[in-house]
């Protein structure tokens, strides 16, 4: 019933449940709300889901504590979702090797979305992070924003840390010490 009940809230109330000021920050949270992300005001478990990636391997979120997570909404059709993909592909090769993970996922809304489309997509720009399809929409569901791409932010012990709408640079040098900050 509690996972239900945070599912529901993450969907319909998510905008209210970050921060806007005044509420207790880590200092990386802090840093994260100063660029545009929002915070959520009390500490929030990041609900479980599991998804398949390109390559047909089933990978959940649960499986993945103890790793900084970076979980990327987007799609293949999206101009802001493409401008960002780069860096997404430098950010995943600036944080190999340590508790890091990124999950990059779409859904397959045929005509316009397929999941050979994202196949294609991914190959054809050599991107070589996480893709996830998530073919029964749960994902979209659990994390969805109305808008993407967005990116949620989920801390080693399983809680988020952040959600941010729209694209962003993710290789900067200030995001690598916002992740690294986060590994700590």
């Amino acid at each position: 019933m509690k996972k239900k009940l945070t599912i529901i809230l993450l969907t319909l109330l998510g905008g209210l449940l970050f921060a806007q000021e005044n509420i207790q920050m880590s200092n990386t949270q802090k840093e994260l709300w100063k660029i545009g992300f929002g915070i959520p005001k009390s500490t929030m478990e990041a609900p479980d889901f599991t998804t398949t990636d390109i390559n047909g391997k089933k990978v959940s979120l649960h499986s993945l504590k103890g790793n900084v997570v970076f979980l990327n909404l987007w799609a293949t059709w999206c101009p802001p979702c493409q401008k960002e993909m780069p860096s997404i592909e430098n950010l995943y090769k600036k944080m190999s090797g340590k508790k890091f993970s990124i999950l990059a996922v779409a859904t397959p809304t045929p005509p316009r979305e397929t999941k050979e489309k994202i196949i294609s997509f991914i190959k054809k720009n050599n991107y070589t992070f996480p893709v996830m399809v998530d073919e029964s929409g749960k994902v979209y569901g659990i994390y969805g924003s109305g808008s993407i791409p967005t990116t949620w932010i989920i801390a080693p012990d399983g809680t988020v840390v952040g959600r941010l709408v729209g694209a962003r640079e993710w290789d900067t040098k200030e995001m690598i010490a916002l992740f690294n900050a986060l590994l700590k």
